[in-house]
């Protein structure tokens, strides 16, 4: 190594900070009780903050702040009166993930610096583009990135000013992160609010292929591909783990500290530190995303502590001396790393600095969020979306005032001319782009931009609505970018000629009625859809049905088509399913199905969307509603206020899921 890259560490309550400090850290995240992705960690009172900045930064330490998650509306002067408190501080960053806390950050609090979440599933260039225009000035890039991917992306990062992160070790959710709704689903508990049940840990009835817990990863770990990290340009290396211990911690970033000087001294050894990260936590560890080899050995039958597992049966008669001598010297291992830190952590004094606003000739004028009026509108009854993904369907564009959205793949091997070809020859086909477009697939998604030139467009993916924006193509943002304040709207709009929005639908009535949009922009809902729990870059079809291959490779994305079932403990079910251009996919058992949004909140909506795709759930279609244009029908009689109308498409669409409607997030 020719320069030292930052070591960024976990700090989920004070002694993990200290604990991060006396390791070596020359960073660690943090976050109060509110607005961060780790509601389960002790975290810290915002009255610690002070005595925790000046304490890192006399040990040479910078402190990024967690803001981490989406903001409802409800929660927008709680969030300014935070900002107004930090930009009085000397923290060194914020970590961001709503769109709105952005627009808010690069127009009001100017001094603070802003570092993108991972949350925000960055994987491609406009996506970097999107965020340098919003003042970012550091992206955490996608754990499922391999790296040529990781280096190409840093090269053009660096290109724009912007610096990447990337995280080397801690745990790997088998979803993209910001695309995972199962625990929101399943037990009204948010992912995108930090409050991950993690379902995907849980047992689940045994698969076909004999796998209790088919979910679970092992844990990431890139201790020996530091070097070709740096090498990539990566500029800092990111430990995850804000809910574990202060010895955890330590030990992680000890061993972490000493391989990146091991290597900054050309000494490439790191036989004995990677034995350490064995004394903790740890699902046993893997680097195949970073390798660029996606496989079946990425799981790992069992959630619990590897470290434990590993060296259960240790103590049994029967084993060898050998097995007892190596228990015996982790034990050790173990306890000498906690007596350690324990040492050094006491030599950090943390001083009582209580924050306190200054007087404010001295703080200047503080930001006070003003009061957003709803535009009056004028009462028109709300035009239906239709979302479809086969040419078979195409004949719904006939639907009198509806309009006909087409699902494009995530990835378009050879089939870009035939997609330009299709919105050329369909103008009135609106094109719908997933959340998803990595490498090249972001380049195939741009030449069908610039190929078909459509007349608008729903972008799930910030990359594609920054080149619409470029090219003035009018866009409408997706339901996948899980938008829920008034401040994320007026972002897309002002600096990026958005037309309209998806709301997401994991808000309640109470928390959308609180939306107020900007003037002359359209509002979305989507009332009928199957509902996708986790979008993963791994084989889910490995632990379940299992698979020929070993390993994914390039043709699996672009050819196959296979679906399964799993079956959790409770005998629920869920669809998992891996459609040709797409990424595997697992559905909740029963469609999403709300008509009573559109008499609740009249005038709020100028269309509402029902998804035809042909995706298999438990949700039962009746025989007489095969005929897609048959319900169609009903729904546009149900948007024409006609009530009895609702009944009969609940009872023909059944079973249906509508719990966030009620709870919200």
């Amino acid at each position: 190594m020719t320069q030292q890259v930052e070591l960024l560490a976990p700090g989920g309550d004070v002694d993990s900070i200290k604990a991060a400090i006396a390791a070596g850290a020359d960073a660690v995240y943090c976050g109060a009780h509110t607005f961060n992705a780790r509601s389960k960690a002790t975290n810290i009172e915002f009255d610690d903050l002070q005595g925790i900045i000046k304490l890192a930064h006399e040990n040479e330490c910078e402190v990024f702040f967690t803001l981490n998650i989406i903001i409802i509306e409800e929660e927008l002067h709680a969030l300014v009166n935070l900002l107004n408190k930090l930009a009085q501080t000397e923290i060194d960053a914020v970590i961001v993930q709503d769109i709105g806390l952005l627009y808010l950050l690069k127009n009001h609090f100017k001094n603070l610096t802003i570092h993108a979440s991972t949350q925000l599933t960055t994987h491609n260039r406009g996506q970097i583009d999107f965020l340098k225009k919003l003042g970012v000035e550091r992206v955490n890039l996608c754990r499922e990135l391999n790296l040529d991917e990781i280096r190409s992306l840093t090269s053009y990062s660096h290109q724009c000013d912007i610096k990447t992160e990337v995280f080397v070790h801690g745990s790997y959710c088998i979803s993209f992160s910001g695309l995972c709704y199962m625990s929101s689903i399943i037990n009204g508990k948010s992912g995108n609010r930090g409050r991950c049940s993690q379902p995907c840990r849980s047992e689940y009835q045994t698969t076909a292929q004999g796998v209790n817990f088919p979910l679970n990863l092992k844990d990431n770990s890139a201790l020996f591909d530091l070097g070709k990290l740096h090498d990539a340009g990566v500029d800092s290396f990111k430990i995850e783990g804000r809910i574990k211990g202060f010895d955890y911690v330590y030990t992680v970033v000890h061993t972490y500290r000493q391989q990146i000087d091991n290597l900054h001294n050309n000494n490439q050894s790191a036989t004995n530190q990677v034995k350490n990260l064995y004394t903790v936590f740890n699902r046993d560890f893997s680097n195949a995303f970073l390798d660029n080899n996606i496989n079946k050995k990425q799981f790992i039958d069992n959630p619990r502590d590897y470290s434990l597992q590993k060296f259960k049966k240790a103590e049994e008669a029967h084993l060898n001396e050998t097995k007892l001598t190596e228990r015996k010297e982790y034990n050790a291992k173990k306890q000498q790393f906690s007596t350690i830190a324990k040492n050094k952590m006491a030599e950090l004094h943390l001083e009582d600095l209580p924050f306190k606003m200054p007087p404010a000739c001295k703080r200047g004028k503080l930001f006070s969020l003003p009061k957003l009026i709803k535009e009056q509108q004028i009462r028109r009854e709300p035009r239906l979306s239709i979302l479809i993904s086969s040419i078979k369907d195409i004949p719904l564009l006939e639907t009198k005032n509806a309009q006909v959205l087409f699902q494009l793949p995530s990835c378009f091997a050879n089939a870009t001319d035939h997609y330009v070809t299709l919105f050329t020859e369909n103008r009135q086909l609106i094109p719908y782009f997933p959340p998803l477009l990595i490498e090249e697939n972001y380049d195939l998604a741009l030449k069908i931009l610039q190929g078909a030139k459509p007349q608008t467009i729903v972008s799930n993916n910030l990359g594609l609505s920054m080149e619409a924006s470029i090219l003035k193509i009018p866009w409408i943002a997706g339901p996948h970018l899980n938008i829920v304040n008034s401040y994320s709207l007026l972002c897309l709009k002002e600096l990026f000629h958005c037309s309209g929005a998806f709301i997401s639908s994991e808000l309640n009535k109470k928390q959308i009625e609180a939306i107020v949009p900007p003037a002359e922009f359209s509002l979305y809902f989507s009332i009928y859809h199957p509902i996708p729990l986790i979008t993963s870059r791994q084989c889910l079809h490995h632990q379940i049905v299992g698979c020929e291959k070993e390993r994914i490779d390039l043709d699996c994305l672009s050819h196959c088509d296979k679906s399964s079932t799993l079956t959790d403990k409770n005998q629920k079910k869920y669809f998992v399913h891996k459609q040709i251009g797409e990424y595997h996919t697992i559905y909740n058992d029963h469609n999403y199905l709300n008509t009573k949004i559109i008499s609740d909140l009249p005038d709020i909506f100028s269309n509402f969307l029902i998804d035809l795709r042909d995706i298999r759930t438990e949700t039962d279609v009746h025989e007489q509603l095969t005929d897609k244009k048959q319900l169609v029908h009903l729904f546009k009689k149900v948007l024409a206020g006609k009530k009895k109308i609702s009944s009969e498409l609940h009872q023909k669409l059944s079973p249906s899921f509508s719990s966030q409607y009620i709870k919200g997030i």
